[in-house]
C-alpha cells in the first residue's frame, strides 16, 4: 500500500467519522423535530424560514457531503462537492410551501404510462364537477404509496382519461413535508404539481383558486394496509374538513379499488416492527412499510371519483359543524365503496369498507 493510498484511507476514515457524528446529531435533532412537529407544519404554523433552511442544509450536507468529498478525492477534482453546493440553492428554496412550481413537466411524462399499464389503471367519473368552484378531492386508501389515485388524476397527456373526464380541473397534490427533504425525489414531486401538506400551504393553494388532491388518512392509514380488506383512517381527520369549510369549497371522496394489492408487505403482525414504524411516522410524517417488491405488482386498479359535497363558507367553523361534515364525507365515501366494490374489487367478495 503506497503512502498516497494510506493518506486517502486516513482522510476517508475521518470523513466517515464526521458523517457518523453528523447522523448522531440528526438523531438528536429528530427528537426535537418530533416534539415540535416540524415535519408536519410546526403545529400548523410555518417554521421560521432560516431554521427550515438550516434543517434542510444540515440533512443534505451530513448525508451526502462526506460521500461527495470522498469520491472527489479519488478523481482529484471537487466536482460532486460543487454540484452539491449548487443544488443546495433550489433544494432549500421552500417553494413547496408557496404553491410549488408552475412548470409541471412530470404530469406529461410518458414514462408513467409504464406504471399505468402495469396497474391496468382506469379512472371512472360518477358525476360532473362544475367549473365554478374549487374542490378538495380525498383519495383513499393511502396504501404503501397512493400510485393509483395520483397517476390517474395526474395524467395531463392529450387523450388521457383525466383530460377527457375533467378537462378544466386545475389542482395541486399534497405530500408530507419530509418528502421534500429527499434530493431529486422532491424535484419529481414539484414537477408533478405536488406541494407541502402543511395546512398553511394547502390554504395558499385554495386561495389561488386551485383545487386540492390529498390523502386524508396519510401515513397513519398506510400502517393499515391489508390486501384482503380495505381500511381507511378517517374518524379523527378533521383538518381537511375544516379547510373546506373555511374556503367554501366542495369535498369529493375518491376511492382507488385494489390499491392495497400493489405491494406485498411483511411484518404486519410484529409488535416490534409496528412500534418502529409508528415512531418513524411520528418523527418524519411518512410511513415505513416493509415490502418485498420495489415496483408495484401487476394489478387492476380502478379510481372512482364520487359526488361532491358542497360546504358552506365559515372562517371559524364550530367543532359541531366540522364533525357534521366529516360524517357526511364518511357516509359519501362508504356509499361510493358499496356502489362499486362488487364491480371493481379483486376479488369481488372483499368485505365492506372499514373506517377507523
Amino acid at each position: 500500500m503506497t503512502m498516497l493510498s494510506v493518506s486517502y484511507w486516513i482522510n476517508d476514515w475521518k470523513l466517515w467519522q464526521i458523517q457518523v457524528l453528523g447522523i448522531g446529531f440528526l438523531m438528536v435533532l429528530a427528537q426535537i423535530v418530533e416534539k415540535k412537529a416540524a415535519m408536519r407544519g410546526c403545529n400548523r404554523n410555518p417554521l421560521p424560514a432560516w431554521f427550515d433552511r438550516f434543517l434542510r442544509v444540515a440533512f443534505l450536507s451530513i448525508f451526502l457531503g462526506p460521500t461527495c468529498w470522498a469520491l472527489d478525492s479519488l478523481i482529484g477534482f471537487p466536482f460532486l462537492t460543487v454540484v452539491l453546493a449548487l443544488y443546495l440553492v433550489p433544494y432549500s428554496d421552500l417553494c413547496e410551501q408557496r404553491g410549488g412550481r408552475e412548470n409541471l413537466y412530470a404530469r406529461r411524462w410518458s414514462l408513467f404510462n409504464f406504471l399505468r399499464r402495469r396497474l391496468n389503471l382506469k379512472l371512472v367519473k360518477t358525476v360532473d364537477l362544475p367549473e365554478d368552484r374549487s374542490y378538495i378531492l380525498g383519495i383513499h386508501p393511502h396504501s404503501v404509496l397512493p400510485f393509483g389515485g395520483m397517476l390517474a388524476l395526474g395524467d395531463e397527456q392529450e387523450g388521457s382519461d383525466m383530460k377527457r373526464l375533467f378537462p378544466n380541473l386545475t389542482y395541486r397534490s399534497l405530500a408530507a413535508t419530509f418528502c421534500f427533504y429527499l434530493p431529486i425525489y422532491r424535484d419529481l414531486l414539484l414537477w408533478g404539481g405536488v406541494v407541502d401538506a402543511a395546512r398553511y400551504s394547502a390554504r395558499a393553494i385554495l386561495d389561488k383558486g386551485y383545487s386540492l388532491v390529498l390523502v386524508p388518512g396519510g401515513a397513519t392509514e398506510a400502517l393499515h394496509t391489508y390486501p384482503d380488506h380495505d381500511v381507511v383512517y378517517l374518524k379523527k381527520r378533521t383538518g381537511f374538513i375544516k379547510l373546506a369549510l373555511q374556503t367554501g369549497c366542495s369535498l369529493v371522496p375518491v376511492f382507488s379499488f385494489n390499491e392495497n394489492n400493489t405491494y406485498n408487505l411483511i411484518g404486519l403482525e410484529s409488535k416490534s416492527l409496528d412500534w418502529f414504524k409508528h415512531k418513524f411516522q411520528r418523527i418524519f410524517g411518512i410511513s415505513l412499510p416493509i415490502v418485498t417488491n420495489v415496483l408495484p405488482q401487476k394489478s387492476h386498479v380502478t379510481v372512482v371519483v364520487g359526488q361532491p359535497i358542497q360546504c358552506p363558507k365559515d372562517e371559524e367553523p364550530s367543532p359541531e359543524l366540522v364533525q357534521e361534515y366529516l360524517e357526511k364525507y364518511i357516509l359519501g365515501l362508504k356509499q361510493l365503496y358499496e356502489d362499486n366494490r362488487a364491480k371493481y374489487n379483486v376479488p369481488s367478495t372483499k368485505p365492506p369498507l372499514t373506517v377507523i
